[in-house]
């Protein structure tokens, strides 16, 4: 009993240490702090090493609302302010794909599939992007309201078909997530 015992602890033990790893951004500056130091980085092999970080580490960030009546809601996604009273400066950045003259444009929201942040993830790779904008304090943001005021990050691809394979993720309608497509 006694070794049954000491291994659970020692298994819960290190889960904790390996999550204490993970540097979760929360709060509008520390989401300020990222994007300076994503500015910072020249080689574009560590921006996208720094963009994947980022989107694995916000599927471990889960918002949920709960109201005075007792409703609670996990999605609620065409009232922006409303958000952003309740998260009090919770900030993810609008992710921006584009090849030529298309362009698919996402903010992944909570609850996220772990599976779908893999996919993504392993399309944003050196061979595949061309070119990467970061976007604050820029006017373009105002082209997508409220979803930009974190930050946009554009991802210009090389090939059409990884284009093609970021359109087959459904990103724009996923069920679970507020996943937005702009025209």
């Amino acid at each position: 009993m006694k070794k049954h015992f000491l291994l659970t602890f020692l298994i819960l033990n290190s889960i904790g240490i390996l999550a204490q790893n993970e540097k979760l951004i929360l709060t509008e500056n520390e989401n300020e702090l990222w994007f300076e130091s994503l500015n910072e980085t020249e080689i574009l092999a560590e921006k996208i090493e720094l963009i994947n970080n980022r989107l694995t580490n916000d599927v471990n960030v889960y918002i949920e609302w709960s109201f005075s009546d007792g409703i609670t809601v996990s999605r609620f996604p065409k009232l922006d302010s409303i958000r952003k009273i309740r998260t009090k400066g919770f900030c993810k950045p609008l992710y921006l794909v584009k090849h030529k003259n298309d362009l698919i444009a996402f903010r992944v929201e909570n609850p996220i599939n772990s599976e779908l942040t893999d996919s993504i993830t392993e399309l944003i790779t050196e061979n595949n992007i061309r070119k990467l904008e970061i976007w604050t304090n820029d006017n373009r943001q105002a082209l997508y309201g409220t979803s930009a005021d974190c930050g946009v990050i554009m991802l210009e691809l090389k090939k059409r078909k990884v284009f093609k394979a970021f359109k087959k993720l459904n990103l724009t309608n996923w069920k679970y997530d507020e996943i937005s497509s702009y025209k």
